[in-house]
C-alpha cells in the first residue's frame, strides 16, 4: 500500500509543523536502515552535552541540522536531507560561526522573492531600513536620510556602552577593534567582539534556514 519504507520516501512534513533546529557535533552523520543516524565514538567534550553512542535522527521533523566541529557527513545523508527538504549547515563551536549551507530544494522561494522585490524598489528598500532602525532604536524615526539614521545609531550605541559599563562597574574607554590584532583590545571590547560574531552567525543561520538571500 505504501511505497518505500513506510512511505517515508515521499513524506513531506510542512516546516510550520517541524521543531526548528537540531545541533550535532563530533560524530558521523550517515544513513542506517533507511533513516538518518548520528554516531559519536568519543565522550562529551568540554561544554558539550552530547554523549557517546548511536542516535536515530528524526530528520523529517526538524527544519535544519547544525553540524558542528569534528563531524563528517555521508553522500547518502545529504541525498536524504535534500529529498525531504531538511537543511544542513556547517557551524563553528557552539554555533558561533556559520561556514556553509547547501541551498534548500525549490518550492520555498516566497521569502526570497519578497526580499528581492523590496531590494529592487528604492522606496521599499528605504522603508525596510527605516523599520529596522525603528526596531533597533526602540522608537519611531522620521529621518529620510540614511546617513542621519546611521549617526543616530552610532550615538545611541556609544551611550548604551557607557551606561552599561557604569551600571556593572567596569572601566570603559570606548569601542575599539583592530581586525589585524583582535586580542590587543581590552576585555570589554574582546567580549563585544565575540558577541558580535555570535550574532552574525545567528543571522547567517536564520538566512539559510528561511531560504532567503544573504
Amino acid at each position: 500500500m505504501l511505497s518505500g519504507r513506510l512511505g517515508l520516501d515521499t513524506a513531506r512534513i510542512p516546516h510550520g509543523d517541524r521543531h526548528g533546529l537540531l545541533w550535532l557535533s563530533r560524530g558521523a552523520l550517515t544513513v542506517r536502515e533507511g533513516t538518518l543516524a548520528f554516531a559519536r565514538n568519543g565522550g562529551p567534550a568540554k561544554n558539550d552535552p552530547l554523549t557517546k553512542g548511536h542516535f536515530t535522527i528524526p530528520f523529517q521533523t526538524v527544519s535544519m541540522i547544525l553540524l558542528g566541529p569534528g563531524s563528517t557527513v555521508s553522500h547518502d545523508a545529504l541525498r536524504l536531507l535534500a529529498r525531504h527538504g531538511t537543511a544542513m549547515a556547517a557551524v563553528g563551536e557552539d554555533g558561533v560561526r556559520m561556514y556553509t549551507a547547501p541551498p534548500l530544494p525549490s518550492g520555498r522561494s516566497n521569502l526570497a522573492r519578497r526580499q528581492a522585490r523590496c531590494w529592487a524598489d528604492r522606496q521599499k528598500r528605504f522603508d525596510v531600513a527605516l523599520r529596522m532602525y525603528s526596531w533597533r532604536l526602540g522608537e519611531e524615526v522620521s529621518h529620510r536620510d540614511i546617513a542621519a539614521l546611521r549617526g543616530m545609531e552610532g550615538a545611541r550605541m556609544r551611550e548604551t556602552y557607557r551606561l552599561a559599563a557604569r551600571k556593572i562597574g567596569i572601566e570603559w574607554r570606548g569601542r575599539r577593534y583592530d581586525r589585524a590584532f583582535p586580542n590587543a583590545a581590552d576585555l570589554p571590547n574582546q567580549a563585544l567582539n565575540h558577541a558580535a560574531s555570535a550574532v552574525e552567525a545567528a543571522a547567517a543561520i536564520a538566512v539559510a534556514a528561511t531560504a532567503t538571500i544573504p
